[in-house]
């Protein structure tokens, strides 16, 4: 990546069928100099097309819009795109939530999050995370970990064992939805610290992303205070 790659501000579009919804995005979204908000749709067919037209980083996507869905939008999107969706919904909803993240959205999170949550996740999105809304998260892991029937409890508690006293902290943070920032807060760390036992979580727990955490402490009987 060239240097005026890496310092362009990331380019964002907003999929919603409220337009008091999507200006409020865009207010939020603008007082943010990284942050360019290149386009608007009002439902999943043109936010398709929208995709085509400006090549954002990332699509913000309502879940719930009249014609195609965001879901199937959200297919479209990522199969013919580049760019990574960050689905968001007034509803707390789990067979949303496993929709969504089956189709390819990167992350989840509900309309009344916190102004500086939604921004740093747009952020996080952009770097590839997997961000999903601390309530919407014990949905996830508590759903994924239901469907196994309990098996795989004693092979995570293994790798949960191979963790540091500071790695775990790190991880139960994670399960809980916190974002770096937020846990380094916590730990009195920086966030650039956080990510770095972040890095070892993953490697020694196997994980791709913050829910797959979550699910291996569910997994292993653990909740985030007891980890």
């Amino acid at each position: 990546m060239t240097t005026d790659a890496a310092d362009a501000p990331l380019r964002v579009l907003i999929v919603d069928d409220d337009q008091l919804v999507r200006s409020g995005l865009r207010f939020v979204l603008r007082a943010d100099a990284g942050i360019d908000v290149v386009g608007e749709a009002a439902d999943g067919a043109a936010a398709v097309e929208a995709v085509r037209a400006h090549h954002p980083d990332v699509v913000l996507m309502d879940v719930r819009m009249p014609g195609i869905s965001g879901i199937e939008a959200t297919a479209t999107i990522v199969a013919q795109s580049d760019s990574r969706v960050l689905a968001m919904t007034s509803f707390d909803s789990e067979d949303q939530l496993m929709h969504m993240l089956k189709a390819g959205a990167s992350g989840y999170l509900l309309k009344d999050d916190p102004p500086g949550l939604i921004v740093d996740a747009v952020r996080r999105t952009a770097l590839g995370e997997t961000v999903v809304s601390g309530r919407s998260m014990a949905q996830l892991v508590r759903s994924a970990v239901e469907k196994e029937g309990g098996s795989g409890r004693q092979a995570a508690l293994e790798r949960i064992g191979a963790l540091t006293e500071r790695e775990r902290a790190v991880a139960r943070g994670v399960a809980s939805g916190a974002t770096n920032q937020e846990i380094g807060g916590e730990l009195h760390i920086s966030a650039g610290t956080v990510k770095t036992h972040l890095e070892q979580v993953f490697a020694k727990l196997g994980a791709r992303n913050r829910v797959q955490v979550g699910v291996i402490l569910e997994r292993a009987g653990l909740g985030p205070a007891e980890v």
